[in-house]
């Protein structure tokens, strides 16, 4: 890689763990190359975990690599940054870049590579945005009253992962979907 793209915020260069290393070229816009990056980056993340077992079909394995690219990079915004401002004026560009997306305009190579898997399953803004909701509200929330302001959160910060994979998987019913809010909130409370 010669240079990063204009298009990514200074801070964003700082942030070592987005593997950078591997962003491709500003000139190459291919679905290939951006999914090749979101590829690189789930396999090698420090904070990694089995994005893609060897059980999920083929068929679906780069697309779950886009959903994690996404995910990782929001997560990464508001985590590693080590400021509160800056963590959410970095997710506000994010989440703006979210809507380009949504509109057509990619430049990013995790949004050509999503892209492709929002057109596949047509995947609906929402669960993408309610997770930034979430790691906005890491910024600015330390500490919960209650249960039930946690289980809110977990509407925000876990239950979106669920719903993206159903629609992967090629699910869209409201009982599936209140199945996995089930699943994913019991697993992020056990995570807490």
């Amino acid at each position: 890689m010669s240079q990063l793209p204009a298009y990514l915020p200074e801070a964003v260069v700082r942030l070592k763990d987005l593997s950078l290393d591997a962003f491709p070229d500003s000139g190459d816009f291919s679905v290939e190359s951006a999914h090749r990056y979101c590829s690189h980056l789930a396999r090698s993340h420090y904070e990694n975990f089995v994005v893609v077992s060897r059980l999920l079909p083929l068929t679906l394995r780069r697309h779950f690599y886009h959903v994690y690219a996404y995910c990782r990079w929001a997560d990464d915004l508001a985590d590693e940054v080590g400021d509160v401002e800056l963590s959410l004026e970095l997710l506000n560009w994010w989440d703006s870049e979210l809507q380009s997306c949504y509109e057509g305009d990619v430049q990013h190579p995790v949004f050509i590579a999503l892209r492709e898997t929002i057109d596949r399953f047509e995947i609906p803004i929402t669960p993408f945005r309610n997770l930034l909701i979430a790691f906005r509200q890491d910024q600015v929330v330390t500490r919960y009253r209650t249960y039930a302001e946690v289980i809110d959160y977990c509407r925000y910060s876990a239950n979106p992962v669920g719903h993206l994979v159903l629609y992967m998987c090629g699910y869209r019913d409201v009982e599936r979907q209140r199945m996995a809010d089930t699943t994913c909130t019991a697993l992020q409370l056990a995570n807490f």
